[in-house]
C-alpha cells in the first residue's frame, strides 16, 4: 500500500488506535493532520512520525473546530483524501435510569456529533479533489448492546447508521464511507474504564487466542480500508475483535 501524496486526517490521534493508525499511514507515505484535545499526546505522536505531519488541537464536539481542522489540512497540504474519524470517549458508566442528562449529552456530542461534524467539514474538500475515504470508528457495542454504557452504545450504533447514509449519498461521487467496530483493544481508555477482573473476563471470551487486541491490529484494518485495495468496499462496518461477536462457544 502506498499513500504517497495523500493527505490523511486522524482524530483521536494523541494515543491508542489513533496514534497507531497515524504512525502506519505515515510509514506508508501519507501527509498527516493529527487532531485531538490532548495536546501533549499529539506532540508525542508527532515526535514518533516526524516530518510530513501537522498538529491541530481539536474538540470534535465543536462544529467550528472541525471545520478549522479541515481548513488547516487544505491550507497546509492542499487537499483531504482520507478522514479517519476516531476521537471518542467511554463516558461514566451507569444504568440508563442513572446516567445524567449532562453525561448522556457529553458522550453523544463527542462520539456521534463529532463524527457528523468531521464528515460535514471533510466531504466538500473531498468532492473538490474528486473523491476520498471516510472511516468512522464505531465499536462492537454499535452492533450489540452494552449494559451500563447506554450513551456509548447508542452513539456507536448511530455512527454505523451515519456511515451507511454517507455511503449512499456520496458513493457515486467517489467518496467511500466505512466503519470499523473494534472489540476489546488494549488502550488507555479501555484500561481506565474496565476493572482488572473485567479485563480478564473479556480476554477469556475472545476466541482468537484469548487475548486483547492491540492498536496496531486496528491500524492494519484502517490503512487497508483507506487504500485502493478496498476500492469496492463502501457502506459497511468491519469488526476487528478476534471473533468476540461471532457468537457463543461452550468451554472445551
Amino acid at each position: 500500500m502506498d499513500f504517497t501524496g495523500k493527505v490523511v486526517i486522524v482524530t483521536g490521534a494523541a494515543n491508542g488506535i489513533g496514534r497507531a493508525s497515524a504512525v502506519q499511514f505515515a510509514r506508508l507515505g501519507a501527509n498527516l493532520v493529527l487532531a485531538d484535545v490532548d495536546e501533549q499526546g499529539l506532540q508525542e505522536t508527532l515526535e514518533v512520525i516526524g516530518d510530513n505531519a501537522i498538529v491541530v488541537p481539536t474538540n470534535v464536539a465543536d462544529e467550528a473546530a472541525c471545520q478549522a481542522m479541515v481548513d488547516s489540512a487544505i491550507r497546509t497540504f492542499g487537499r483531504v483524501d482520507v478522514l479517519f474519524s476516531n476521537a471518542g470517549i467511554c463516558g461514566v458508566r451507569g444504568r440508563t435510569a442513572d446516567v445524567s442528562v449532562v453525561e448522556w449529552r457529553r458522550v453523544i456530542d463527542i462520539n456521534l456529533n463529532g463524527v457528523f461534524f468531521c464528515a460535514r467539514a471533510a466531504i466538500p474538500a473531498m468532492l473538490a479533489n474528486g473523491g476520498g475515504v471516510i472511516i468512522n470508528t464505531a465499536s462492537v457495542d454499535g452492533l450489540v448492546g452494552m449494559a451500563t454504557l447506554p450513551h456509548y452504545t447508542a452513539a456507536k450504533h448511530g455512527v454505523i447508521g451515519l456511515t451507511k447514509a454517507c455511503a449512499l449519498e456520496h458513493g457515486r461521487q467517489n467518496i467511500r464511507s466505512v466503519a470499523i467496530a473494534p472489540g476489546y483493544i488494549r488502550t488507555a481508555m479501555t484500561e481506565d474504564n474496565l476493572s482488572k477482573n473485567e479485563q480478564v473476563m473479556l480476554e477469556a471470551m475472545v476466541p482468537q487466542g484469548g487475548r486483547a487486541g492491540s492498536p496496531e491490529d486496528v491500524a492494519n484494518l484502517v490503512t487497508w480500508l483507506a487504500s485502493d485495495k478496498a476500492a469496492y468496499i463502501n457502506g459497511s462496518c468491519h469488526t476487528v475483535d478476534g471473533g468476540l461477536t461471532a457468537g457463543f462457544a461452550l468451554p472445551d
